[in-house]
């Protein structure tokens, strides 16, 4: 799908997200699709979705990634899986922007994401 077409917002858990696979638009039945971008410095909000299980693939920057309370450091290539009900984040750490693919399994929905930290002021 060319991207000019996608829906691109604000996710609950703060992050750019440009929606490139959707079930209402492409008929997938099992998988959505989107580029994530956070930007320098910033954080995702620490989040958890009950039934969706969610992989991150790095595209470019570098990041800080925490799931269930474990950080590590991941660039370009980098893949991880995030099971279903695991709280977990994501911080740009370089000087540029932070995008990732995310895939998730349900499709994303705003209604099984729970925010777990509060919001920052």
């Amino acid at each position: 799908m060319p991207t000019d077409s996608a829906d691109e917002y604000t996710t609950l858990d703060g992050s750019q997200i440009l929606e490139l696979i959707r079930p209402e638009r492409e008929g997938s039945e099992n998988l959505s699709l989107a580029r994530a971008t956070v930007e320098p410095g910033a954080s995702t909000l620490r989040h958890r979705h009950a039934g969706a299980e969610e992989i991150y693939y790095v595209l470019r920057g570098d990041g800080a990634l925490e799931i269930g309370g474990a950080v590590e450091r991941v660039g370009p290539g980098d893949a991880r899986l995030i099971p279903p009900g695991v709280e977990h984040r994501i911080t740009a750490v370089g000087p540029g922007s932070l995008v990732i693919l995310c895939a998730c399994s349900p499709p994303y929905e705003h209604d099984d994401t729970e925010i777990t930290e509060p919001m920052q002021a």
